[in-house]
Order: structure tokens, then C-alpha cells, then sequence
């Protein structure tokens, strides 16, 4: 730890919390609760990254349309709802649908993983709008992406945009 800087420190953070994600997606260690805290791990220690840099990084991260993504994910998981949450009394419907993977004959029984749901995301954009107006560029820029996310082949696994955060923030702290 002492050779990283406090951003490459907090992106390592994020990065160990998305490996902690994809080992609980399925056996050995599957578990649909593990999979939630570390997302909602990853989210804050990956944004928290904003907050450590030089004003030329902030911007750079300011203007990638894949951080404030998931930087709105972050602001939702933090003072809305928990993202991945399927419990009634949550704020919105979980946007992921959880896909199981079978294999038969191969030594993983099966796994699987969380996908955008783009209608639900779509609902909750929408009514954090509405409640908080202030905070309309970066749902806009939330739903752009969203619907970029969405003209890729389908499914799109929130490891895969995990990933691809991962790799955007490492270029600009490395």
C-alpha cells in the first residue's frame, strides 16, 4: 500500500470489491447478499476517487459519460435505495435481473450474474428527477450512457460496466 497514491489506493479498494463481486455471482461462494455489499462497495470507493485528484483528473472524470453513470448508481445506492434490492419496502425496483448460468458435465454446477434492466433503471432516473431537479445533468448524462448501454449486444452484465470503470479510472490515476 505505502508506493500507491491515496486515488490508486481507493481504486485498488474498488478494484478487490469487483473481484469479491464476480466470486459470489456463483459456486463456490454464491451468494446474492455478498454480490450486494460489494457492489455497493465498489460504487463508493470508485467515485470516492473524484475527490482525490487534481483538478485535470476531476474533469477528466467529470466528463466521461461512464463515470457519472456510475457515480448516479452511487448517489442512488448511497441516499435512495439499495440498488440490488428486491425487498417490498425498497424505494425502486431492483434494475438487474439475475442471470443463472447452467453447465452441465463442468466443475461449476452453475453461476451467474446481474443484468441492466433498462425500463426499471429508466423509472428510477425518472422519479429521482422529479424529487431532486437539481440534480437533472447528471440523470441526463445517467440516461445516456444507459441507452449506449443498451445499443451493445444484450445482455449487458454489471461486471462488464464494472470492468470498463475499473479500466477508465486506472488510465487517469495510473
Amino acid at each position: 500500500m505505502a508506493p500507491l497514491s491515496t486515488p490508486q489506493l481507493r481504486h485498488r479498494e474498488a478494484s478487490y470489491f469487483c473481484s469479491e463481486f464476480i466470486a459470489h455471482c456463483g459456486p463456490p461462494y454464491d451468494s446474492y447478499f455478498h454480490m450486494v455489499c460489494y457492489f455497493d462497495a465498489f460504487l463508493s470507493a470508485l467515485t470516492s476517487v473524484e475527490e482525490m485528484v487534481d483538478d485535470a483528473s476531476k474533469a477528466k472524470l467529470r466528463g466521461s459519460d461512464r463515470f457519472r453513470f456510475i457515480k448516479a448508481l452511487r448517489n442512488i445506492s448511497t441516499h435512495h435505495s439499495v440498488l440490488a434490492s428486491s425487498q417490498l419496502d425498497s424505494k425502486f425496483i431492483r434494475p438487474f435481473t439475475r442471470h443463472i448460468f447452467n453447465s452441465v458435465g463442468d466443475t461449476q454446477a452453475s453461476s451467474g450474474n446481474l443484468a441492466i434492466n433498462y425500463d426499471r433503471f429508466r423509472v428510477m432516473f425518472d422519479a429521482i428527477e422529479a424529487e431532486r431537479p437539481s440534480e437533472k445533468h447528471t440523470i441526463a448524462v445517467a440516461k445516456s450512457h444507459l441507452s449506449a448501454l443498451e445499443a451493445r449486444p444484450q445482455p449487458v452484465f454489471l461486471e462488464q460496466i464494472m470492468h470498463e470503470s475499473l479500466a477508465e479510472v486506472e488510465a487517469i490515476v495510473a
